[in-house]
């Protein structure tokens, strides 16, 4: 939990707030672990997709949104992303 807890405070967060409500907290830890979870989910796509067939267009594609979905991670923009929510 210490280093899901440092990597939450460096990506800024804002579950880790104190002044957070609860409900809004566990919203905005749901949201990280569904991102998490699918980048996951992403990086064994692309390798079943890679293996099977190669770098065609659907490797590119999942390729894209994982690599976009680790930049908002890694710069806290995901956070951004949940405003649209």
């Amino acid at each position: 939990m210490r280093e899901v807890e440092k990597a939450a405070a460096k990506s800024g967060a804002p579950f880790l707030a104190a002044d957070k409500p609860l409900a809004e907290a566990r919203t905005l830890w749901s949201q990280a672990f569904d991102a998490l979870t699918r980048v996951a989910t992403l990086e064994s796509a692309l390798e079943a997709v890679k293996a099977a067939t190669g770098e065609d267009d659907t490797f590119r594609r999942l390729k894209a949104e994982r690599d976009a979905l680790r930049r908002a991670i890694k710069t806290g923009n995901i956070w951004d992303l949940s405003a649209g929510r």
